[in-house]
């Protein structure tokens, strides 16, 4: 199973969500590895003090060595405190920027056939999906692509924008995934952007300081963010992403992926200001 988790404008969290669905992942579901894949730069090795040479780096020297058993992954995987283990990319735009692009033009198939044979899912973060990016052929490889945004109506506008883009992209699934600001209570927002996109949105995700310090490694705890707002709701995504897409399916067929009902056709998107969602008639 690939989750590929990313946004469409701004900075509202992907990385943050990336590491929260790998750490709430259902035991059912396999053991999860997330994969930094933000060609802007990486954040996680930063944030834990994590050797900087291991990981994408490493994976890519792999691949144009043109080293593939399945098994080798396990020497580009660091782990997180907790256990969670991650292939982290640099914190430099342009070596990030090259690994990324390697990973999408061979290392990706590498990366894939290893998950497969340990059985694991791969969340994957792309950061911000701007039409330039590396990232555009791994998304189209994802099961599931999360789009994560804030409810302001620039954030909405962009994906009012590019909507036919991302339906382009004929992924057997794709959501939008709404994060609350500081100081809001987002529900309402979610219950308008919903009267559009039906079951594709989900949230609201809550702005949770305390997780995503433990998330972000400033902040060390024995319970982990499993009994926090953010941790609780974002177990329940994962739960409805382990039952949405098989994780161990055999080669993508259509009769094996239950599919979601269709985009309503020519959404409506709200102005500055405006109070309301409704749909053209």
């Amino acid at each position: 199973m690939i989750i590929m988790v990313g946004s469409l404008k701004g900075s509202p969290g992907a990385t943050t969500v990336s590491l929260a669905l790998a750490d709430r992942w259902p035991v059912s579901g396999g053991n999860p590895l997330v994969v930094e894949a933000d060609p802007a730069g990486g954040d996680i090795a930063a944030r834990f003090a994590l050797a900087s040479g291991r990981g994408m780096v490493s994976l890519a020297a792999a691949g144009r060595r043109g080293d593939q058993p399945p098994q080798d992954l396990d020497e580009h995987v660091q782990e997180l405190p907790g256990g969670l283990e991650v292939l982290c990319t640099p914190a430099g735009a342009e070596q990030a920027r090259q690994v990324v692009t390697e990973l999408a033009s061979g290392v990706w198939t590498l990366l894939q056939a290893a998950a497969r044979a340990q059985g694991r899912p791969l969340i994957v973060d792309c950061g911000r999906l701007d039409p330039l990016s590396p990232t555009g052929s791994l998304v189209r490889a994802a099961d599931v692509l999360l789009l994560v945004m804030r409810p302001r109506d620039d954030e909405l506008s962009q994906l009012a924008a590019r909507m036919a883009v991302v339906q382009g992209w004929g992924l057997p699934a794709w959501h939008v995934l709404v994060v609350e600001g500081p100081g809001r209570a987002e529900s309402h927002r979610v219950r308008e952007i919903s009267r559009v996109l039906g079951s594709r949105v989900l949230g609201p995700v809550p702005y949770d300081t305390g997780a995503a310090d433990v998330l972000a490694g400033r902040r060390r705890t024995r319970a982990g963010i499993g009994r926090t707002r953010l941790g609780r709701t974002v177990a329940g995504i994962a739960d409805a992403l382990v039952a949405t897409v098989p994780v161990e399916a055999a080669p993508p067929a259509p009769q094996v992926r239950r599919e979601l009902p269709p985009l309503p056709p020519d959404p409506v998107w709200p102005q500055a200001g405006s109070p309301t969602w409704t749909e053209a008639s």
